[in-house]
């Protein structure tokens, strides 16, 4: 576990627990503990506005247990409905903790840990765990959000999305039911480590998979690609609107999602080819995809029904 990684492992620890601590009192005390169940369809799986050239839709079940306190835990097992693909392709569990301070001032601390198919093919299919939070201010005519990640794979990537919303509501959820529509734009900003380590997986073969062969068949084949223009950029824009609806227990949420990817990734791969008697070969070339070439605008849809008990 690299330095970093530790530091901020530490760092995440001691501050969920004093926010735990220092908030507990603050909770109203006619909260309760409760669980939830979900069930979501996502239309095309996307990762900092990027999509795979195969639509991925996925349904997702999710439990949570959430304590009167704030803390939270969650897992979450993901269906691919690609046709031909049909499987469990990722899983997910988290542990955090929601605070509020005085009437404008909220968010979370949260750390997951994901589990993935051997044959999943994500984007993002090498990011093994996430420590982060957000941070969201109401200042009335809007919210203001942030939420920052340290993902880790082969590197640490980070990432920032700060973005604005304001939510509009109406009804009562004890009665007839109450709706709430909020739009909102934001940003993603990142580094883009995951993504050179998850392209030489899929370049040398699905992550997990284990050879039948016991020795070595020649001639191997190797590839490595690189990142050619690496660092913190901002990755997309996205423009949400989440509808809901609440009665009793009862929720449901509809959110659709327009993403304009920017800043193309532009990879560099070096294939090595190597003999039975020890001599090889490399050549160099632009392996960068059509799709980072030629970056297009997405739009996707989540729906989410949900029973609190």
């Amino acid at each position: 576990m690299s330095k970093i990684k530790l530091r901020f492992s530490f760092t995440f620890v001691v501050t969920f627990f004093c926010i735990v601590s220092v908030n507990a009192q603050a909770k109203d005390k006619s909260d309760t503990s409760y669980l939830k169940l979900q069930l979501d369809y996502l239309s095309n799986y996307t990762y900092n506005g990027r999509v795979d050239s195969i639509k991925s839709p996925y349904q997702t079940i999710t439990a949570s247990y959430h304590l009167a306190n704030g803390v939270y835990f969650t897992g979450a097992a993901n269906y691919l409905l690609a046709s031909g693909q049909n499987r469990f392709d990722y899983f997910e569990f988290d542990l955090g903790y929601e605070y509020k301070i005085g009437e404008s001032i909220s968010g979370e601390l949260y750390g997951s840990k994901y589990f993935y198919n051997s044959n999943a093919n994500l984007l993002n299919g090498n990011i093994s765990a996430d420590i982060g939070g957000t941070f969201n201010y109401d200042f009335g005519l809007f919210q203001f959000n942030n939420t920052a990640d340290l993902f880790f794979s082969n590197a640490t990537d980070f990432q920032y999305n700060p973005g604005v919303e304001k939510n509009i509501s109406f009804g009562n959820a004890n009665k007839e039911g109450s709706w709430s529509l909020t739009p909102g734009i934001y940003a993603n900003i990142s580094s883009i480590n995951y993504y050179e380590s998850v392209v030489n997986r899929k370049l040398n073969g699905a992550k997990g998979a284990k050879s039948k062969i016991a020795t070595p068949s020649y001639p191997l084949i190797t590839n490595v690609t690189s990142v050619k223009n690496p660092g913190v950029k901002l990755m997309e824009y996205e423009f949400t609107m989440p509808i809901t609806y609440d009665l009793n227990n009862w929720n449901f949420t509809f959110t659709p999602t327009f993403a304009k990817p920017l800043n193309p990734i532009s990879t560099n791969s070096i294939i090595t080819t190597t003999l039975a008697n020890g001599t090889s070969t490399s050549l160099a070339n632009n392996s960068t995809p059509y799709s980072e070439r030629n970056l297009k605008n997405t739009f996707c849809f989540q729906i989410g029904l949900s029973y609190k008990f």
